[in-house]
């Protein structure tokens, strides 16, 4: 190819320069597509799926999923429908919610160019909308949006059910009553609740029981237990959690992270200072062992470890917090 002039040699600068055909040729092979990156987006796809194996420093996972998001060309619309919602819980799960907006937006363009829109998705990107809400207090209209969702999705099962639309019904009623409960409504969030396990129960038949989302609305009942201050339940369901994860998990995960962070707040509600601090500090090791970065989990777990040596008369250790708090508000 350097002989009939396709490649031309710089010697000096030790470079080469294509022929403008050959480069033509070169962009279209190595166009940045769905396709042509299918392997690597299967890839971080399963791990946004992969519940309990988290990654050590997510930060760079996270970071390819934006430039993926920002740059790819979609030539698969369907498959990267379902890719891009399958990312919108793996940014939230990590806090990332600065870049939430602009995926539903990303995900509402692929749906565009997708030739069959299913309810499921309809369903989906309203719940994803009224998670946006959720920060800038827009309690009313994120309920609207839910329960919009809701509607349509009742709708659909009076034809048809599917895993997946059984599934998201459930998750939806379990949004809607953490929505209920950030607007103080705690009897409409304890009945909604409900509903969302009622619904798991109903389809059982379709592994519900057995899917990730039942540990997270199991987590959201404790935070109502505790928050109604009927720590004996919320100790009780904490326990079942824990041992949930553990047997299938382990304790290098996320999820045994948040558990403990449950026991310690509890343990710090009823009292209980030494149990509590080992509680939080187990938490603490697990979140900044995966996280290895700043993030709100740590920050969390500072804050009670901070109120519990304060009150526990360990002026040096709260103080310790205290400044550990200050640099992450900087």
């Amino acid at each position: 190819m350097i002989r009939y002039g396709f490649i031309t040699e710089d010697t000096e600068n030790k470079k080469i320069a294509l022929h403008p055909l050959i480069q033509e040729v070169v962009l279209l092979e190595t166009m940045l597509s769905v396709s042509n990156c299918k392997s690597m987006i299967n890839s971080l796809h399963l791990i946004c799926l992969a519940h309990g194996l988290d990654a050590r420093k997510p930060q760079n996972i996270i970071s390819s999923l934006i430039s993926i998001c920002d740059h790819i060309i979609n030539d698969m619309p369907e498959y990267y429908l379902l890719f891009l919602q399958d990312t919108f819980p793996y940014f939230d799960k990590y806090l990332v919610t600065d870049y939430l907006p602009k995926l539903v937006e990303r995900i509402e363009y692929a749906m565009k160019e997708k030739d069959n829109v299913s309810v499921c998705d309809k369903t989906l990107i309203l719940d994803y909308k009224a998670e946006l809400l959720l920060p800038h207090k827009e309690y009313d209209n994120a309920v609207k949006k839910l329960k919009k969702a809701v509607a349509l999705l009742e709708e659909y099962h009076t034809g048809e059910v599917t895993e997946r639309s059984a599934n998201l019904l459930s998750n939806l009623y379990n949004n809607l009553s953490n929505t209920y409960l950030l607007m103080g409504k705690s009897e409409d969030a304890v009945t909604t609740l409900k509903t969302a396990f009622e619904v798991r129960q109903k389809y059982a038949d379709y592994g519900l029981f057995e899917t990730h989302d039942t540990l997270q609305q199991m987590m959201n009942l404790v935070n109502m237990l505790i928050l109604s201050k009927d720590f004996d339940a919320a100790e009780i369901l904490t326990a079942f959690y824990g041992n949930l994860v553990l047997e299938n998990l382990g304790k290098d995960c996320m999820d045994y992270g948040v558990c403990q962070l449950a026991k310690g707040i509890i343990s710090y509600a009823r009292g209980k200072a030494s149990t509590a601090e080992t509680c939080l500090l187990s938490a603490k090791a697990v979140f900044d062992d995966i996280l290895q970065e700043d993030n709100g989990y740590s920050k969390t777990t500072c804050q009670y470890l901070y109120n519990l040596y304060r009150r526990w008369q360990k002026p040096e250790l709260a103080e310790g917090y205290k400044q550990k708090l200050l640099k992450s508000s900087t």
